[in-house]
């Protein structure tokens, strides 16, 4: 989702406007509508295993019931997946999703990574003591629904220039370096692919949401300050490591279609982009049309944000958007989003989707499978 902005809240947490141990032998294998196969490194997946006539699957975002506090302690507090609470609410929208003909969800897991992890000096040093705990809880709600999910492993704020220190967030300034970079990649992202490495209910490990807002050569402004260069060297490493580490496919959420070849070539499994008709103006290409430019891409594809709505562009449809994409050969599509977004917040128009507008355009929809 496009830049969020902040305000503060009576506890003056900021809000965006916007343990068992994890090995397969212990894990249930729920008859999933859509699996993608398990990533082996001397054999990549290819567009061939993934996209068939019968696998297009459709997705719903789950961003976040609280952003950056769903997995992992906060500098506020405890509120995370397997807490009571949050495992009632989510319990019942995986009912639902599941019930709508979703196979898929995307979660947002570090955010800007003010939870989940244990830092020392403003570094991250080890994942926090129920990080692991919160996910392991997602994954086991996913598969009692037969979902799988993928997480976006942390999102393009935590990539930007701070506005200012904050010492009750002391790790918001710590990819701002090289050092603060690996040191979150071996002490927290190694860890995490290591633990979940094969789980059946994790689809995928998505590096980073619409890093492009943080890249100068992509968003010029004062809080994009890390270079392209710089950046995709950082998630090509990240990607090297799901191959060694996990047993699962890697992408990368771009913020728009035509930025999708400047990340093809650092390793990634599948190739991601994000549309929304009121930011594609200046291309002054159909859905289909941009879709249609890529069909030399060496990897899968899918659309992991679709708006639900669009009321800046009258013309828009989702269920025709969702047609396009499967008639282009994408792998999926996912719909932003499932739960009502902050009342206020910069997504707020772009509404929720129904869950009678996803079985409506499934049942009409000649070569999608459940």
């Amino acid at each position: 989702m496009r830049e969020q902005h902040w305000k503060q809240n009576e506890t003056n947490k900021p809000t965006p406007i916007r343990q068992r141990s994890c090995h397969p032998d212990s894990w249930g294998h729920p008859a999933y509508r859509y699996v993608v196969p398990a990533y082996h490194p001397k054999n990549a997946l290819g567009a061939s295993e993934i996209m068939t006539s019968s696998s297009f699957f459709l997705a719903v975002n789950y961003p976040w019931l609280d952003y950056g506090c769903d997995f992992g302690r906060s500098p506020w507090g405890y509120s995370g997946l397997a807490s009571p609470h949050a495992r009632d609410i989510v319990s019942a929208d995986f009912a639902r999703i599941c019930s709508s003909g979703v196979s898929l969800v995307r979660w947002f897991l570090l955010c800007d990574g003010r939870s989940g992890i244990r830092y020392l000096n403003g570094i991250p040093a080890g994942p926090d003591e129920f990080l692991f705990t919160d996910v392991a809880a997602a994954l086991d709600l996913a598969s009692r629904s037969s979902l799988q999910i993928c997480f976006s492993l942390f999102d393009f704020l935590w990539l930007q220039t701070p506005d200012a220190s904050d010492p009750t967030f002391p790790g918001r300034a710590a990819l701002q370096f090289a050092g603060g970079r690996e040191a979150l990649l071996q002490n927290i992202l190694v860890p995490l692919f290591r633990e979940f490495r094969a789980h059946p209910a994790l689809f995928a490990w998505e590096i980073v949401n619409e890093p492009e807002w943080a890249i100068p050569e992509f968003q010029p402004s004062e809080k994009a300050g890390l270079s392209f260069a710089n950046a995709r060297s950082f998630f090509s490493e990240i990607a090297q490591a799901v191959h060694e580490e996990a047993r699962v496919p890697v992408t990368l959420g771009s913020a728009r279609v035509e930025r999708l070849r400047a990340w093809s070539e650092m390793g990634l499994d599948l190739l991601e982009a994000h549309y929304y008709p009121q930011f594609e103006r200046d291309r002054k290409l159909s859905l289909s049309q941009q879709l249609g430019s890529l069909s030399d891409l060496a990897q899968p594809l899918w659309l992991g944000e679709l708006p639900a709505k669009d009321p800046a562009s009258p013309e828009y449809s989702l269920t025709e958007a969702l047609t396009a994409c499967r008639d282009a050969g994408l792998a999926g599509a996912g719909i932003w989003r499932w739960r009502p977004p902050e009342p206020g917040g910069p997504d707020a128009a772009f509404g929720f989707v129904e869950p009678e507008t996803l079985l409506a355009w499934s049942r009409r929809s000649s070569e999608f499978r459940v």
